[in-house]
Protein backbone atom coordinates (compact mmCIF):
# COMPACT_ATOMS: atom_id res chain seq x y z
CA UNK A 1 0.00 0.00 0.00
CA UNK A 2 1.21 3.81 -1.01
CA UNK A 3 0.06 6.29 0.94
CA UNK A 4 0.98 9.89 0.45
CA UNK A 5 -1.41 12.17 2.07
CA UNK A 6 -0.59 15.58 3.27
CA UNK A 7 2.56 15.48 5.40
CA UNK A 8 3.18 11.80 5.86
CA UNK A 9 4.42 9.32 3.59
CA UNK A 10 3.74 5.54 3.90
CA UNK A 11 4.81 3.13 1.00
CA UNK A 12 4.47 -1.04 1.79
CA UNK A 13 6.67 -2.89 0.43
CA UNK A 14 7.99 -7.06 0.70
CA UNK A 15 4.63 -7.07 2.54
CA UNK A 16 5.87 -4.80 5.36
CA UNK A 17 5.25 -0.59 5.74
CA UNK A 18 8.03 2.03 6.33
CA UNK A 19 6.91 4.84 8.01
CA UNK A 20 9.45 7.13 5.38
CA UNK A 21 9.82 10.94 5.29
CA UNK A 22 7.87 14.24 6.23
CA UNK A 23 5.75 15.99 3.01
CA UNK A 24 4.34 19.37 2.63
CA UNK A 25 1.84 19.93 5.36
CA UNK A 26 -1.78 20.49 5.14
CA UNK A 27 -3.50 23.61 6.78
CA UNK A 28 -6.75 22.93 5.85
CA UNK A 29 -10.55 22.56 7.11
CA UNK A 30 -11.18 23.10 10.83
CA UNK A 31 -8.18 24.40 12.08
CA UNK A 32 -9.79 27.59 13.54
CA UNK A 33 -12.78 26.04 14.66
CA UNK A 34 -13.68 26.94 18.51
CA UNK A 35 -12.01 24.03 20.44
CA UNK A 36 -14.38 22.05 22.45
CA UNK A 37 -15.25 22.94 25.93
CA UNK A 38 -17.90 20.14 26.99
CA UNK A 39 -17.36 17.93 30.27
CA UNK A 40 -15.79 15.60 27.68
CA UNK A 41 -13.55 18.03 26.43
CA UNK A 42 -12.21 18.64 30.20
CA UNK A 43 -12.32 15.37 31.29
CA UNK A 44 -9.88 13.89 27.89
CA UNK A 45 -7.97 17.04 28.80
CA UNK A 46 -6.50 15.58 32.00
CA UNK A 47 -6.42 12.06 31.22
CA UNK A 48 -2.88 10.17 31.25
CA UNK A 49 -1.97 8.81 27.93
CA UNK A 50 1.16 6.25 27.93
CA UNK A 51 2.87 4.20 25.13
CA UNK A 52 1.46 0.41 25.99
CA UNK A 53 3.33 -1.33 23.48
CA UNK A 54 6.86 -0.25 21.81
CA UNK A 55 6.82 -1.62 17.57
CA UNK A 56 9.47 -2.16 14.81
CA UNK A 57 7.54 -0.05 12.65
CA UNK A 58 4.51 1.97 11.71
CA UNK A 59 1.49 0.57 13.54
CA UNK A 60 -1.79 0.53 12.69
CA UNK A 61 -5.25 -1.49 13.06
CA UNK A 62 -5.42 -2.38 16.82
CA UNK A 63 -8.34 -4.84 18.53
CA UNK A 64 -8.38 -5.35 22.01
CA UNK A 65 -9.29 -9.19 23.44
CA UNK A 66 -9.60 -10.63 26.87
CA UNK A 67 -6.42 -9.03 27.91
CA UNK A 68 -4.07 -8.71 24.95
CA UNK A 69 -3.46 -6.30 22.09
CA UNK A 70 -3.49 -7.24 18.34
CA UNK A 71 -2.41 -5.04 15.59
CA UNK A 72 -0.44 -4.70 12.11
CA UNK A 73 3.13 -3.60 11.82
CA UNK A 74 4.68 -5.63 8.92
CA UNK A 75 2.51 -8.67 10.30
CA UNK A 76 0.27 -9.59 12.65
CA UNK A 77 1.25 -8.67 16.37
CA UNK A 78 0.30 -9.43 19.57
CA UNK A 79 0.68 -7.91 22.95
CA UNK A 80 0.39 -10.37 25.64
CA UNK A 81 -0.99 -9.33 28.94
CA UNK A 82 2.84 -8.45 30.09
CA UNK A 83 2.84 -6.29 27.59
CA UNK A 84 5.57 -8.47 25.45
CA UNK A 85 5.17 -8.06 21.48
CA UNK A 86 5.11 -10.73 19.68
CA UNK A 87 4.67 -12.05 16.00
CA UNK A 88 1.12 -13.58 16.28
CA UNK A 89 0.66 -14.36 11.94
CA UNK A 90 2.78 -14.07 8.94
CA UNK A 91 0.37 -11.88 7.39
CA UNK A 92 0.98 -7.88 5.72
CA UNK A 93 -2.15 -6.67 7.64
CA UNK A 94 -3.33 -2.91 6.92
CA UNK A 95 -6.77 -3.60 9.50
CA UNK A 96 -8.37 -5.86 12.19
CA UNK A 97 -12.03 -6.23 13.51
CA UNK A 98 -12.92 -7.76 16.48
CA UNK A 99 -16.43 -9.88 15.91
CA UNK A 100 -18.43 -11.01 19.17
CA UNK A 101 -17.65 -14.10 19.11
CA UNK A 102 -14.23 -13.70 19.83
CA UNK A 103 -12.77 -14.17 15.81
CA UNK A 104 -10.63 -11.45 14.88
CA UNK A 105 -11.06 -10.11 10.87
CA UNK A 106 -8.28 -9.31 8.88
CA UNK A 107 -7.85 -6.72 5.68
CA UNK A 108 -4.72 -9.12 4.55
CA UNK A 109 -2.57 -7.53 2.12
CA UNK A 110 -0.53 -10.43 1.76
CA UNK A 111 -3.35 -12.73 0.42
CA UNK A 112 -5.12 -9.97 -0.83
CA UNK A 113 -8.11 -11.15 1.58
CA UNK A 114 -10.36 -10.81 4.21
CA UNK A 115 -9.61 -13.44 6.73
CA UNK A 116 -11.28 -14.74 9.63
CA UNK A 117 -9.27 -15.87 12.62
CA UNK A 118 -10.39 -17.92 15.30
CA UNK A 119 -10.14 -17.64 18.96
CA UNK A 120 -7.85 -20.94 18.70
CA UNK A 121 -5.76 -19.27 15.48
CA UNK A 122 -7.67 -21.37 12.94
CA UNK A 123 -7.22 -18.74 9.66
CA UNK A 124 -9.99 -19.09 7.02
CA UNK A 125 -10.65 -17.07 3.91
CA UNK A 126 -14.06 -14.59 3.50
CA UNK A 127 -13.42 -13.27 0.36
CA UNK A 128 -10.24 -12.99 -1.87
CA UNK A 129 -12.55 -12.44 -5.28
CA UNK A 130 -14.98 -9.40 -6.76
CA UNK A 131 -16.19 -11.34 -9.83
CA UNK A 132 -13.44 -13.22 -11.52
CA UNK A 133 -10.92 -10.63 -10.23
CA UNK A 134 -8.69 -11.31 -7.01
CA UNK A 135 -9.22 -8.59 -4.68
CA UNK A 136 -6.86 -5.46 -4.67
CA UNK A 137 -6.00 -3.55 -2.00
CA UNK A 138 -7.51 -3.96 1.67
CA UNK A 139 -7.26 -1.27 4.17
CA UNK A 140 -9.77 -1.51 7.03
CA UNK A 141 -13.06 -2.85 8.17
CA UNK A 142 -16.36 -3.79 9.69
CA UNK A 143 -19.34 -5.30 9.92
CA UNK A 144 -22.80 -4.46 10.44
CA UNK A 145 -26.22 -5.79 12.07
CA UNK A 146 -26.50 -8.69 9.55
CA UNK A 147 -23.20 -9.60 9.28
CA UNK A 148 -22.29 -7.79 6.22
CA UNK A 149 -18.57 -6.89 6.07
CA UNK A 150 -17.43 -3.81 4.48
CA UNK A 151 -13.79 -3.15 3.56
CA UNK A 152 -12.12 0.07 1.90
CA UNK A 153 -9.66 -0.52 -1.65
CA UNK A 154 -7.86 2.76 -1.16
CA UNK A 155 -5.64 1.77 -3.74
CA UNK A 156 -4.54 4.55 -6.65
CA UNK A 157 -6.75 7.19 -4.95
CA UNK A 158 -6.04 11.08 -4.30
CA UNK A 159 -7.95 14.38 -4.25
CA UNK A 160 -6.85 14.85 -7.61
CA UNK A 161 -7.67 10.76 -8.99
CA UNK A 162 -10.69 9.86 -6.59
CA UNK A 163 -10.77 5.99 -7.74
CA UNK A 164 -10.97 4.64 -4.21
CA UNK A 165 -14.15 1.58 -3.55
CA UNK A 166 -15.65 0.46 -0.48
CA UNK A 167 -16.64 -3.80 -0.80
CA UNK A 168 -18.69 -5.28 1.24
CA UNK A 169 -19.46 -8.98 1.26
CA UNK A 170 -22.17 -11.23 3.01
CA UNK A 171 -22.34 -13.91 5.51
CA UNK A 172 -22.86 -16.45 2.43
CA UNK A 173 -20.03 -15.02 0.67
CA UNK A 174 -21.24 -12.81 -2.37
CA UNK A 175 -19.07 -10.23 -2.68
CA UNK A 176 -19.72 -6.98 -4.25
CA UNK A 177 -18.11 -3.47 -4.93
CA UNK A 178 -20.86 -1.15 -3.35
CA UNK A 179 -19.19 2.19 -3.23
CA UNK A 180 -16.79 4.17 -5.79
CA UNK A 181 -15.41 7.47 -6.69
CA UNK A 182 -13.75 8.09 -3.39
CA UNK A 183 -10.41 10.10 -2.69
CA UNK A 184 -8.71 7.52 -0.28
CA UNK A 185 -11.60 6.04 1.38
CA UNK A 186 -9.81 4.69 4.73
CA UNK A 187 -11.26 4.01 8.18
CA UNK A 188 -14.66 2.87 8.06
CA UNK A 189 -17.38 2.13 11.06
CA UNK A 190 -21.18 1.37 11.05
CA UNK A 191 -22.85 2.93 14.36
CA UNK A 192 -24.51 1.34 17.02
CA UNK A 193 -28.00 2.03 15.38
CA UNK A 194 -27.31 0.10 12.16
CA UNK A 195 -28.56 2.23 10.32
CA UNK A 196 -25.37 3.84 8.91
CA UNK A 197 -21.82 3.45 7.41
CA UNK A 198 -19.24 5.97 8.21
CA UNK A 199 -15.86 6.39 6.32
CA UNK A 200 -13.03 8.69 6.27
CA UNK A 201 -11.89 10.09 3.25
CA UNK A 202 -8.32 10.90 3.91
CA UNK A 203 -7.71 13.22 1.27
CA UNK A 204 -10.13 15.26 1.44
CA UNK A 205 -9.75 15.57 5.04
CA UNK A 206 -13.95 14.54 5.52
CA UNK A 207 -15.82 11.80 6.83
CA UNK A 208 -18.99 10.32 5.09
CA UNK A 209 -21.99 9.32 6.38
CA UNK A 210 -23.62 6.34 4.10
CA UNK A 211 -27.51 4.91 4.89
CA UNK A 212 -27.42 1.18 4.56
CA UNK A 213 -29.58 0.06 2.15
CA UNK A 214 -32.12 -3.11 3.76
CA UNK A 215 -31.01 -5.47 0.87
CA UNK A 216 -28.53 -5.89 -1.26
CA UNK A 217 -28.18 -2.65 -3.09
CA UNK A 218 -25.40 -0.54 -3.38
CA UNK A 219 -24.54 2.27 -1.19
CA UNK A 220 -26.42 5.85 -2.31
CA UNK A 221 -24.61 8.58 -1.76
CA UNK A 222 -23.15 9.97 0.56
CA UNK A 223 -23.65 12.79 3.08
CA UNK A 224 -20.84 14.95 4.75
CA UNK A 225 -20.29 14.51 8.01
CA UNK A 226 -17.24 16.23 9.77
CA UNK A 227 -14.19 17.88 8.38
CA UNK A 228 -11.04 16.75 10.30
CA UNK A 229 -8.97 18.86 9.19
CA UNK A 230 -5.39 18.81 9.32
CA UNK A 231 -3.83 15.89 7.71
CA UNK A 232 -7.15 14.32 7.74
CA UNK A 233 -8.30 11.49 9.62
CA UNK A 234 -7.25 7.77 9.64
CA UNK A 235 -9.33 4.85 11.74
CA UNK A 236 -12.41 4.88 14.04
CA UNK A 237 -14.67 3.80 16.33
CA UNK A 238 -17.75 4.41 18.05
CA UNK A 239 -18.78 4.42 21.64
CA UNK A 240 -21.94 3.16 23.08
CA UNK A 241 -23.54 6.57 23.37
CA UNK A 242 -22.70 7.00 18.95
CA UNK A 243 -19.70 9.27 19.44
CA UNK A 244 -17.18 8.32 16.74
CA UNK A 245 -13.95 8.86 17.85
CA UNK A 246 -11.39 9.44 15.04
CA UNK A 247 -7.54 9.21 14.55
CA UNK A 248 -6.75 12.70 14.06
CA UNK A 249 -4.04 11.82 11.88
CA UNK A 250 -1.45 15.31 12.76
CA UNK A 251 -2.32 18.46 13.12
CA UNK A 252 0.47 21.01 12.12
CA UNK A 253 0.01 23.59 15.04
CA UNK A 254 1.39 20.72 17.74
CA UNK A 255 3.20 18.73 15.30
CA UNK A 256 1.26 16.15 16.48
CA UNK A 257 -1.62 13.21 16.46
CA UNK A 258 -4.34 13.08 18.27
CA UNK A 259 -8.35 11.58 18.67
CA UNK A 260 -11.32 13.99 17.92
CA UNK A 261 -14.69 12.87 19.31
CA UNK A 262 -17.20 13.58 16.81
CA UNK A 263 -21.61 13.35 17.73
CA UNK A 264 -23.64 11.62 15.62
CA UNK A 265 -24.99 15.47 15.07
CA UNK A 266 -21.31 15.51 13.66
CA UNK A 267 -19.93 18.46 16.23
CA UNK A 268 -16.62 17.95 17.59
CA UNK A 269 -16.85 17.41 21.46
CA UNK A 270 -13.35 16.85 22.54
CA UNK A 271 -9.94 15.78 21.69
CA UNK A 272 -7.50 13.62 23.15
CA UNK A 273 -3.93 14.31 22.18
CA UNK A 274 -1.66 11.76 21.82
CA UNK A 275 2.68 12.20 22.41
CA UNK A 276 3.21 10.37 18.76
CA UNK A 277 3.72 12.79 15.52
CA UNK A 278 0.88 10.62 13.49
CA UNK A 279 -2.42 8.67 15.15
CA UNK A 280 -3.60 6.00 12.38
CA UNK A 281 -6.37 4.04 14.08
CA UNK A 282 -8.39 3.62 17.23
CA UNK A 283 -10.56 0.87 19.25
CA UNK A 284 -11.67 0.50 22.79
CA UNK A 285 -10.70 -2.06 25.24
CA UNK A 286 -10.39 -3.09 28.74
CA UNK A 287 -12.16 -5.14 31.72
CA UNK A 288 -14.67 -2.75 31.18
CA UNK A 289 -14.45 -1.66 28.01
CA UNK A 290 -13.52 2.02 28.52
CA UNK A 291 -10.11 2.15 27.58
CA UNK A 292 -8.65 4.07 24.40
CA UNK A 293 -5.73 1.80 22.80
CA UNK A 294 -4.25 3.88 19.60
CA UNK A 295 -1.71 2.53 17.00
CA UNK A 296 1.09 5.33 16.14
CA UNK A 297 4.05 6.31 14.09
CA UNK A 298 7.01 8.00 15.54
CA UNK A 299 7.53 6.41 18.10
CA UNK A 300 5.40 3.43 16.42
CA UNK A 301 3.58 1.15 18.90
CA UNK A 302 0.18 1.57 20.45
CA UNK A 303 -0.91 4.11 23.68
CA UNK A 304 -3.26 3.91 26.12
CA UNK A 305 -5.87 6.05 28.04
CA UNK A 306 -7.98 4.97 30.47
CA UNK A 307 -10.82 7.47 29.31
CA UNK A 308 -13.84 6.10 31.61
CA UNK A 309 -15.87 5.97 28.13
CA UNK A 310 -17.66 2.67 27.34
CA UNK A 311 -16.93 2.04 23.68
CA UNK A 312 -19.52 0.04 21.39
CA UNK A 313 -18.99 -3.80 21.39
CA UNK A 314 -20.24 -4.01 17.83
CA UNK A 315 -23.22 -5.99 16.13
CA UNK A 316 -23.95 -9.54 16.75
CA UNK A 317 -21.96 -12.04 15.07
CA UNK A 318 -23.64 -13.71 12.12
CA UNK A 319 -21.93 -17.16 10.95
CA UNK A 320 -19.61 -16.21 7.84
CA UNK A 321 -19.13 -18.65 4.97
CA UNK A 322 -15.00 -19.48 4.94
CA UNK A 323 -14.29 -20.17 1.45
CA UNK A 324 -10.75 -22.32 2.49
CA UNK A 325 -8.38 -22.74 5.27
CA UNK A 326 -4.58 -21.58 5.21
CA UNK A 327 -2.37 -23.29 6.31
CA UNK A 328 -0.79 -20.60 8.58
CA UNK A 329 -0.48 -20.66 12.61
CA UNK A 330 -0.19 -18.68 15.25
CA UNK A 331 3.62 -17.99 16.10
CA UNK A 332 3.31 -18.93 19.45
Amino acid sequence: MFWNMGRWKFTRFSGRLWFAQALLCVASGNLTAEEPTGELAQRLSTVEVTRYAAAPGYSEGPTWRQGEVFFCSGALLRVGRDRKVTKYLNLSPAGTFLRENGDILVCDNKNRAILNVSSDGVVGVVAEKHGEKPLNSLNDLTVDARGNVYWTDPSGSSADKPVGRIFRVTPTGQVDQVADGLAFPNGVEVDPSGKNLYVIESQTQRILRYELPPNSEPLGTPVPFFQVGGSGGDGCAFDAEGNLWVADFHRKETGKGRITVVSPAGKALAHLNIPSKVVSNVTFGGPEHNEIYCTTGEPPGVFQAKVGVKGFRGHPAKELRILRKLGIRPEM
